[in-house]
């Protein structure tokens, strides 16, 4: 029993310093003489008296579930995801789609997923109560984030302009266009012209930019789309639909400014 109660100790120690994310070789360094099986097998009775929990196999990354958070089986994200992705890991990453819009209280839905952007294919993994669900995002390093911080941690999100590009731009992942542009309607409020004109560059997807556009002026925010079609000058862009192939059977109508065909009770919603 001896080695339960030294592990005990290390992880009450952790806690009241404020670490809740560990190592296997932080913890293996605390415990000079405890051999890794012996380590191991007293890390697993701590996961299952839910003391702890391992972020995924391999990653040897422990999180410490506080006592108040013993009901939820984890900690917020803010207090291990960076450390988890960024830092175990080294993978790039940012929260996205209808996580990071309700983070900007721009969702009326109720997200029981997690979504993340990710540079490659990951496997979604379930962390207590948190449901992670992961997107692969090229050029991941090279968009617009910013930091969502509490006083227990922090994580990466898309800034709103990012953020509703990624929501037109993979529409299907979260319930089609017109739950998208219920969304958009509280999320461009959030925008500024120089965040837009950096998402714009960063993404630089055409087609997304000409959906937005067609979305944001239907929805009341001509400055914005203005800019949007300031943005698609000199770039060669076709006529598109708004969502799927078009061949539905809806009746379609041209927004000749950003050749968008949109469903003609859609674009007339709040005309």
């Amino acid at each position: 029993m001896v080695i339960p109660i030294r592990l005990k100790a290390v992880l009450d120690a952790a806690e009241r310093s404020g670490r809740l994310n560990l190592r296997t070789e932080e913890i293996a360094a605390a415990l000079p003489g405890v051999g890794p099986e012996a380590l191991r097998q007293a890390l697993h009775r701590q996961q299952r008296r839910g003391r702890m929990v391992r972020l995924s196999r391999g990653a040897e990354h422990w999180l410490i579930v506080p006592l108040h958070h013993a009901q939820s089986g984890a900690p917020p994200l803010e207090t291990w995801l960076d450390h988890y992705l960024g830092k175990t890991l080294g993978i790039p990453y940012y929260v996205a789609l209808l996580s990071a819009a309700e983070l900007y209280s721009a969702s009326p839905y109720g997200v029981m997923v997690t979504q993340v952007m990710v540079p490659k294919p990951r496997r979604p993994i379930r962390v207590g109560r948190h449901q992670l669900q992961f997107h692969v995002q090229k050029r991941i390093d090279q968009l617009p984030t910013r930091w969502h911080e509490i006083p227990e941690g922090r994580f990466k999100l898309s800034t709103p302009e990012l953020t509703a590009l990624d929501l037109v731009q993979r529409e299907s992942l979260v319930g089609g266009m017109a739950r998208v542009r219920e969304v958009l309607r509280a999320l461009h409020d959030k925008f500024s012209a120089a965040g837009l004109t950096e998402a714009l560059d960063s993404l630089g997807e055409v087609p997304t930019a000409q959906r937005l556009g067609a979305l944001l002026t239907q929805d009341e925010a001509p400055t914005f789309a203005a800019q949007i079609a300031h943005w698609l000058e000199g770039k060669p862009y076709r006529a598109i639909v708004l969502e799927g192939n078009g061949n539905d059977g809806h009746a379609l109508v041209l927004d000749r400014r950003f050749k968008v065909r949109m469903p003609l009770a859609f674009r007339s919603a709040n005309a």
